[in-house]
C-alpha cells in the first residue's frame, strides 16, 4: 500500500503530461528574420512538421503552417512536431509554445489567468526569465506585469534559468508563450569567432534557401518535377557556391553544414530538454530521422543509402580581401564538425578560405576552382555597409553591380547559370542624403531588378539595426 502511494504522485503527473502537454495539439509560433516568413513556411514543410486543424470557437478551421505577421509563423501541432522544428530549422530564431491566453484588462484578471496555468507541467521546479511586451492595453507597465506574473509562478528570481516565458499583452488580451529553445537558434552549438558585424546564421540559411530555389527552378535541364531543393542528379544540376566577401564565413559554413547533412540543433542543450514533458527517447528518434535531408535546399529528399552522395553542392569557394577574416574562417572550420567530417569522408564538401579581392575574380577562376561539369554558380554576397564603411558605400555597390554584370556577360557563352543573392542597405534620401546603395546596384546590374526581371526577388529585412534588401536573381 505504501509503495503504491509513493508512486502515485509521479504517475499522476505523467498522466497529466501525456494528456495535457504531449498528447494534445498546441499553437506554436516560430520567430524568423523579417521578410523571410514565407521561406520558413517552406522550410518547415520540407522538414516534415505535421500540423493539425486549428479550429476557433466559431467553427472556422485552418490547417497547416501560416505567416502570422512580421517575423512570425504559426502552426498547430503536437509538441513533438515543434521539437522537430527546433532540431532541424536553420531559418527560425525561436520556437514558442502557447500555454495560455486570457482577457487581462486589470491586474486582478492577469493574476487570475496566470494562477490558473498548471506551471508544474511546463516549468517543474525551475525558475524562469520573463519577457513582457505591452501594446494597446490598459496594463502597459511591463515591470509591473512581470512582477504579478512572477508572484504566481515561483517565489525566487532565477536570472540564469534556462526557461524563458514571453508575455504578450495586446488589446487587453494576455498570451503566454514558453520558449522551447532557450538561446536563439542561430547559435549552432559550437565555438565560432566572428569578424566585424557578422551575419546571423539564420539569415544566411534563408538566403541560401531562396537562392537555391531560383537556381533549381530556372535550370532548363533539371529533372521533371524537381523540387526547389535541387533533386536533379545530372551534371547540369551541380552547384558551386561562391562566397567572395566571406567575413566570418557564415554563408560558407551554413552551405557546408547543409551539404554534409549536419543537423543544426544536434549540439545544442535546448530549454525543451529541461521541461517536464521532455522524453529523451523521442528526441533521439527525431534526431535519427531523415529530416536533415528534406530540410536542406542542397540535399535530395529521396531515400538513398549512406554511401551515396545526397548533395548537389559540388564545391564552395570562400575568400576575403583581408587576412584576419581568412584566419577566423579557418579557426571556425577547425572548431566545427566539418573538421572531423573531412578526416573521415573524402567526398565531404569542405571550406578552404583564400586571400583574394572580390573584384579580381573572373568566370574562368570559378570554373577552375570548381569543376568543368558545374553549370550552376550561386554567388552569395554580404558586402560592407553601415558602420563597416569608411568610404563611399553607394559607389561600392555600383562597382559590385558592374562586376556582376561582367560575370553574367561572360557566363552565358559558357553555358553557365549564374544566380546571385546579395544584401544591400535600403536607400535613404532623407534630408538631401544620397545613400542609394540599392538603387546604384540595380542600375549597374539591371538583371537584379524585379522590374526588369520577373524571376528576380527582393525581400525587405533587417540585421544588426540596419534596414536591408535581400535580392535574389538569376542573371
Amino acid at each position: 500500500m505504501n509503495s503504491s502511494e509513493n508512486k502515485s504522485p509521479e504517475s499522476n503527473l505523467e498522466k497529466r503530461l501525456k494528456r495535457q502537454v504531449i498528447g494534445k495539439p498546441h499553437r506554436f509560433m516560430a520567430v524568423v528574420p523579417l521578410g523571410f516568413e514565407g521561406t520558413l513556411v517552406e522550410e518547415l514543410k520540407y522538414i516534415g512538421v505535421e500540423c493539425v486543424q486549428d479550429c476557433t470557437a466559431n467553427g472556422n478551421c485552418a490547417a497547416g503552417i501560416k505567416v502570422a505577421g512580421d517575423g512570425k509563423v504559426e502552426f498547430t501541432a503536437k509538441i513533438t512536431e515543434a521539437w522537430k522544428a527546433v532540431a532541424y530549422s536553420r531559418i527560425a530564431n525561436r520556437v514558442l509554445m502557447e500555454i495560455a491566453t486570457f482577457k487581462a484588462e486589470n491586474f486582478g484578471q492577469l493574476e487570475k489567468g496566470v494562477a490558473a496555468v498548471p506551471w508544474e507541467l511546463y516549468l517543474g521546479e525551475m525558475g524562469v526569465v520573463i519577457h513582457v511586451t505591452c501594446r494597446h492595453s490598459r496594463l502597459y507597465h511591463s515591470d509591473a506585469v512581470e512582477e504579478r506574473i512572477r508572484k504566481n509562478i515561483t517565489p525566487t528570481d532565477h536570472a540564469s534559468a534556462p526557461q524563458h516565458l514571453y508575455v504578450n499583452l495586446q488589446d487587453d488580451r494576455c498570451t503566454l508563450w514558453l520558449d522551447l529553445a532557450g538561446e536563439e537558434l542561430y547559435k549552432r552549438g559550437h565555438e565560432r569567432f566572428v569578424a566585424e558585424a557578422p551575419l546571423k546564421e539564420t539569415i544566411a540559411a534563408a538566403m541560401i534557401f531562396e537562392a537555391s530555389k531560383i537556381a533549381s527552378t530556372n535550370n532548363p535541364k533539371s529533372t521533371e518535377g524537381a523540387t526547389p531543393h535541387l533533386k536533379a542528379s545530372d551534371a547540369s544540376a551541380l552547384i558551386t557556391f561562391i562566397d567572395p566577401m566571406a567575413g566570418s564565413g557564415t554563408f560558407s559554413l551554413e552551405a557546408a553544414y547543409i551539404a554534409n547533412g549536419l543537423i543544426p540543433g544536434k549540439c545544442r542543450d535546448f530549454a525543451l530538454k529541461h521541461q517536464p514533458a521532455f522524453k529523451e527517447g523521442t528526441w533521439n528518434f527525431i534526431l535519427k530521422g531523415r529530416h536533415s535531408e528534406t530540410a536542406a535546399p542542397l540535399r535530395h529528399s529521396e531515400e538513398r543509402s549512406d554511401e551515396e552522395s545526397t548533395t548537389n553542392l559540388l564545391s564552395i569557394i570562400t575568400s576575403d580581401i583581408s587576412e584576419r577574416p581568412v584566419s577566423i574562417i579557418k579557426h571556425n572550420v577547425e572548431c566545427s564538425p566539418l573538421a572531423e567530417i573531412a578526416k573521415t569522408n573524402p567526398d565531404a564538401v569542405t571550406i578552404n578560405p583564400q586571400l583574394k579581392d572580390f573584384f579580381s575574380y573572373t568566370i574562368e577562376d570559378f570554373q577552375k576552382a570548381s569543376s568543368e561539369s558545374a553549370r550552376n554558380i550561386i554567388i552569395l554576397l554580404n558586402p560592407p555597409y553601415g558602420k563597416r564603411l569608411a568610404f563611399d558605400a553607394p559607389k561600392l555597390y555600383s562597382q559590385i553591380g558592374k562586376k556582376l554584370n561582367e560575370w553574367s556577360r561572360d557566363a552565358h557563352p559558357r553555358g553557365i547559370n549564374l544566380t546571385v543573392a546579395i544584401l544591400a542597405p535600403k536607400d535613404d534620401t532623407r534630408g538631401g542624403a544620397h545613400y542609394t546603395c540599392t538603387e546604384n546596384l540595380l542600375k549597374a546590374c539591371p538583371a537584379l531588378n524585379p522590374s526588369n526581371n520577373p524571376e528576380a526577388k527582393l525581400i525587405e529585412t533587417s540585421h544588426g539595426g540596419f534596414s536591408l534588401n535581400a535580392i535574389f536573381a538569376r542573371i
